[in-house]
């Protein structure tokens, strides 16, 4: 794996290309909250199976500086416009996890290239089912590592006998967060609040293919909350993995792949099958 930095109009940018000669069709992969680069690897391989897999740590997330909560949602997306030119990627198809969620939508709305969005445990803001626990974690960040281990986990996590690796996954979660730095803890404060007062205005318009996925038992955003969401989206499927939390990706890797890769991959085969006509 290669990990590689730029830094654009003073702002850093982490990033993996895993190229495919099959195609020339790229999809840009987005994190979540505390995901980089290195956690997501198992899934960028997969999706490079597919199509070229582009994988950005935009600035004020994964393992880049913290960005000023005063910096939008908006501005943070127009950031990573800034980086697709650069690249000069004409086109892609969107994957985003959690946090990354309002980041794609903004997206649609200011690149018309989007070829296809797929979006897992997520809504385009902090959902009403999260906001209290949002809170929670917000406090306890400024209290120290172990503390916000502890609440992060808590608020994404339940204890259930049928969800792979519960007690286990719960375990390395709340391990893995005490042992973050003070800047990735901040990157996450920070996030927090640049999402806790963000509204997006332009889901009504995006009439590309998407997918919005979810766990059955996902405490911070419910299926009802990622229904609603689902439903405001013209051309949308939605699908509830059962026996999975907010963690789906780690209790559920193989149909989280396949579910996200889904619409890129069917507009890779198509786009082939019209080659040879």
């Amino acid at each position: 794996m290669q990990i590689n930095q730029i830094i654009l109009n003073e702002n850093l940018y982490r990033y993996s290309l895993y190229k495919n000669d099959q195609s020339d069709q790229y999809v840009i992969f987005l994190l979540g909250a505390l995901q980089d680069i290195e956690s997501v690897n198992s899934y960028s391989c997969s999706f490079s199976k597919h199509l070229n897999c582009l994988t950005i740590e935009i600035p004020g997330t994964g393992r880049t500086k913290p960005l000023d909560s005063t910096v939008s949602i908006r501005e943070q997306t127009l950031m990573l416009l800034d980086f697709i030119h650069y690249l000069d990627i004409k086109k892609a198809h969107i994957i985003a996890f959690s946090y990354a969620t309002a980041i794609s939508v903004e997206l649609c709305d200011i690149w018309p290239h989007v070829s296809s969005l797929s979006i897992c445990c997520g809504v385009p803001g902090i959902p009403k089912s999260g906001r209290h626990a949002t809170k929670q974690m917000i406090a306890a960040a400024m209290q120290g590592a172990d503390s916000f281990a502890k609440v992060f986990t808590r608020s994404l996590t339940i204890e259930h006998p049928e969800i792979p690796k519960n007690k286990a996954i719960r375990k390395a979660t709340e391990r893995n967060i005490s042992k973050m730095t003070s800047d990735r803890i901040d990157v996450f404060f920070e996030n927090s609040i640049r999402l806790l007062v963000h509204k997006p205005s332009n889901l009504k318009n995006i009439n590309i293919p998407c997918t919005i996925c979810v766990g059955e038992y996902d405490p911070y955003v419910t299926k009802e909350v990622a229904h609603e969401f689902s439903k405001q989206l013209s051309n949308s499927n939605f699908v509830v993995i059962k026996n999975a939390d907010h963690l789906i990706h780690l209790e559920h890797p193989e149909k989280v792949e396949s579910i996200l890769i889904i619409l890129a991959s069917s507009s890779v085969v198509i786009e082939n099958k019209l080659k040879t006509v």
